[in-house]
């Protein structure tokens, strides 16, 4: 029996079906695929908004085969026009080293970018690596303003809060509360700045 006529075949047949898209979204409910195609064509033309939602599509494998890379890549597209919450995620990507290379202090410059916006997960990130001295040098002050900004709505922050107040001194922690109502004042500020320039 002459097997390389059927090898032939198969080849042929593998090189066509790598030419098809299914693959890609292999696993994906026709729903997520198409939402990802049109949010993708919205991206493409600059909204900040369809960036993120395809940067969050290729980080977890929605509508389109999971790549880290990719993510990366729609998340600056969209923090670099100001989104604060692509500056987060690209935060947690170079934090964590994730589709970029691990890179404490980059991570620190995009929390705080999205931090200065008023976002409540920049700032409690942000906060860790002030605690954790990731990234900034450490710094209790800062990382209790930061955590204690967030603590005023979320419950789960003022319970950190509480667990860092344990291991600070009473001056530590009357810093960090008066800093806390600076960064307000400073957010604020920046916040209706901006407002005012659109």
């Amino acid at each position: 029996m002459n097997l390389a006529p059927r090898y032939w075949l198969s080849a042929i047949l593998l090189a066509v079906l790598a030419l098809l898209p299914w693959p890609a979204s292999a696993g994906m409910t026709p729903e997520e695929v198409k939402a990802f195609e049109g949010y993708k064509a919205k991206a493409e033309k600059g909204d900040a908004d369809a960036q993120i939602y395809i940067g969050i599509c290729y980080d977890i494998g929605s509508g389109v085969a999971k790549d880290q890379v990719q993510a990366v890549k729609w998340y600056r597209k969209a923090a670099d026009q100001g989104d604060p919450e692509a500056q987060y995620q690209l935060g947690n990507c170079y934090a964590i080293g994730k589709g970029v290379a691990k890179d404490e202090v980059e991570a620190v410059k995009w929390y705080r970018k999205a931090a200065d916006q008023g976002d409540p997960e920049a700032q409690y990130s942000l906060g860790a690596c002030y605690a954790n001295g990731e990234g900034v040098a450490k710094d209790e002050v800062e990382a209790y303003a930061y955590i204690n900004l967030v603590g005023i709505t979320n419950e789960e922050a003022r319970k950190n809060l509480a667990i860092l107040e344990k291991g600070m001194s009473l001056d530590v922690r009357l810093r960090g509360q008066q800093r806390t109502k600076e960064l307000q004042k400073e957010i604020e500020a920046k916040t209706a700045a901006k407002k005012a320039g659109k």
